[in-house]
């Protein structure tokens, strides 16, 4: 009752803070596009350095109408000397501009590669970023953001098919592109140019490997984003003031690991309750519940393609409810706390046998909560071992769920090893991301991460095997007879060696040829996968909470002894070998979508335990007959 009660009080102030209100059109305040005309000199506000908001001189070249479907674009053209120094700069997006002391409207707009001496860049109007109020208000208490996830998406998961799967070592890839030198200069390998006309939006981060590069550079691309190497924990500063001109954004991971993006305030109303901000959207989400914070311009990092400001967040100053095409609008002193963020506890040990920990916090965004949560631990693990070498991960990740009734367990265990060439904290992120993803994207409950805790343990040399041959000691068996083999693997750096195995043949298989596969776990998943991809599509909560703690020890060789005889998958569940009047019976149009038939029915299935992080497979056809001798 006590727990009922507190909840309810919570809900309750939070209602009583949040707010319907609007920002009214002021005609003493604001200059609609109708009064603008080219040839208008005005001024500007942005920070350039530290957190003082600094006056820019600019004139009109020209008025855009209709550039979008319902936005205008009013070209400017800065002229005094502080402007020309950097040109438009990404982190400039809601920097206000003013005409005859009326606010016109907020940069957001610049070119590219502009000629020396020319400093265009495109300003929203402040009629279209008011408008944006009407929307109301109140953060939404329900938002769920999983915009980008789909079935058939190109970032569909192995098996689950809900979040971006991750690239492997190979697809990621060591080098950059010939072509880097002629790249923006912030973070080598992207190319700016291929980001739209809107100013992107900078994100700030600590040292970044090529590895997580990679990895952001689809992802943050789809948002307009533009990640930047910088100071993201901290600067010399921890409060700024909360006016037009300065910093605002969103710290999507704050703690040991910071990652901030952010642009500018371009209006507070006369209240200090409500602000507008960016001149274009964050995300394009609509009505929002994400925190904001203010922050603390380093330096803006020239470029001969555009500019970027360096920030890092300072302290949080408000809620972003509205994030819409023309702006983006937040309430002021409305501070969200820790349960705008999932609490992420590591402990750490090294290859020296030291146990460090660390802690974040990541924010509660369906989409970036499981691409940040493996980041943040991905870097963390790197900084304190290495970015690339010989390493054996063993990785263990308890994530703790909050309450619901269609729950069965709010514990969701993961544990692994990996082992590769290449970085040892994205083998971490490569068990963790996913899971957090289809727990935060399902489709049956809005389950919420209490926490998150990682205990991992490093070692400096890699410890693979590829699987190469298997040899069986005969080529027929009866029903029920033991089946030895003895393998070849190779191990990494190593030469040939031999591992024993066996199966037994069910008592119950019908003479002629069966399959045995000798697999490693991830050749075996993928195996059942294809072999049953309906046990592979959760009907309800705790189906998907069984499929994710479904992860084979990468250690462990599979054996499998399968027939080509088709099963049922029934309500997530796997029927095998029915007989086929019983299938054709269950398997109604009626029942379309909640049915499937499986590609073979696995017989048996035996695993051995190994030293080695195996790949590879092979497959067997094996003789079945009852009166061999």
């Amino acid at each position: 009752m006590k727990k009922v009660f507190l909840c309810a009080l919570v809900v309750f102030c939070f209602a009583a803070l949040s707010t319907n209100a609007q920002i009214e059109w002021d005609v003493e305040k604001f200059m609609p596009v109708s009064d603008i005309k080219a040839g208008m000199k005005g001024k500007g506000y942005t920070v350039f350095f530290g957190t003082e908001a600094e006056e820019f001189e600019y004139e009109i070249i020209s008025i855009e109408y209709n550039s979008t479907p319902g936005w205008d674009v009013v070209w400017a053209e800065g002229t005094s000397e502080n402007f020309k120094r950097t040109g438009v700069a990404g982190g400039m997006s809601g920097s206000p501009c003013y005409v005859d002391g009326r606010l016109m409207g907020a940069i957001s707009l610049g070119y590219f590669n502009q000629r020396e001496k020319s400093n265009l860049f495109g300003i929203t109007p402040i009629e279209l970023m008011v408008k944006v109020t009407d929307r109301g208000m109140k953060p939404n208490l329900r938002y769920a953001g999983a915009k980008y996830f789909n079935q058939n998406s190109e970032y569909a998961s192995e098996g689950l098919n809900m979040v971006p799967s991750l690239p492997t070592h190979r697809e990621l890839g060591m080098r950059h592109s010939k072509n880097s030198d002629s790249i923006h200069n912030t973070i080598p390998g992207f190319n700016p140019n291929s980001y739209s006309l809107q100013l992107a939006i900078p994100i700030s981060l600590p040292s970044l490997d090529p590895v997580t590069l990679k990895m952001l550079e689809p992802v943050l691309r789809r948002s307009n984003m533009m990640p930047v190497q910088a100071a993201g924990g901290g600067g010399p500063v921890k409060k700024s003031p909360v006016e037009e001109g300065q910093i605002i954004g969103t710290e999507y991971v704050r703690g040991d690991y910071s990652v901030f993006g952010y642009g500018t305030i371009t209006y507070i109303d006369k209240n200090k309750k409500e602000v507008l901000a960016y001149g274009h959207p964050a995300d394009g989400e609509g009505n929002v519940n994400l925190p904001l914070s203010g922050g603390y311009v380093h330096f803006i990092l020239p470029s001969r393609a555009r500019s970027s400001k360096i920030a890092s967040a300072t302290q949080p100053i408000g809620t972003l409810v509205q994030d819409r095409v023309p702006a983006i609008a937040g309430l002021v002193k409305k501070l969200p706390n820790t349960h705008h963020y999932v609490p992420v506890t590591a402990k750490v040990q090294t290859s020296d046998k030291k146990v460090r920990d660390a802690y974040y916090e990541v924010v509660r965004e369906p989409f970036y909560t499981p691409i940040y949560t493996g980041i943040a631990i991905s870097n963390i693990v790197n900084a304190m071992e290495f970015g690339f070498g010989d390493n054996t991960v063993n990785a263990k990740a308890t994530i703790k769920l909050a309450e619901h009734p269609d729950l069965d367990t709010r514990e969701i265990v993961l544990e692994n090893i990996n082992s590769s060439s290449g970085s040892p904290g994205f083998n971490v992120t490569r068990l963790i991301s996913g899971a957090v993803g289809d727990i935060v994207t399902n489709p049956f409950a809005k389950l919420r991460i209490d926490s998150i805790d990682f205990d991992i343990k490093i070692q400096d040399k890699r410890n693979t095997a590829q699987i190469r041959t298997a040899q069986l000691d005969k080529n027929v068996y009866r029903p029920g007879e033991k089946v030895t083999m003895t393998l070849t693997v190779r191990p990494y750096l190593e030469q040939l060696k031999t591992l024993t195995g066996s199966i037994t043949v069910p008592k119950d298989t019908p003479d002629g040829i069966v399959l045995l596969r000798v697999m490693s776990a991830s050749s075996y998943r993928s195996w059942q996968r294809s072999r049953a991809p309906g046990s592979f599509s959760p009907k309800n909560v705790n189906q998907l909470v069984k499929l994710i703690q479904q992860v084979e020890p990468n250690t462990n060789l599979v054996l499998e002894i399968s027939a080509p005889r088709p099963g049922l998958t029934v309500q997530g569940e796997e029927f095998s070998d029915l007989p086929i009047s019983v299938m054709s019976v269950m398997n109604t149009a009626t029942r379309l979508g909640e049915r499937g038939y499986t590609n073979g029915t696995a017989l048996e299935t035996n695993r051995v335990e190994t030293e080695y992080i195996l790949s590879g497979s092979v497959t067997v056809p094996i003789a079945v007959n009852r009166n061999v001798q």
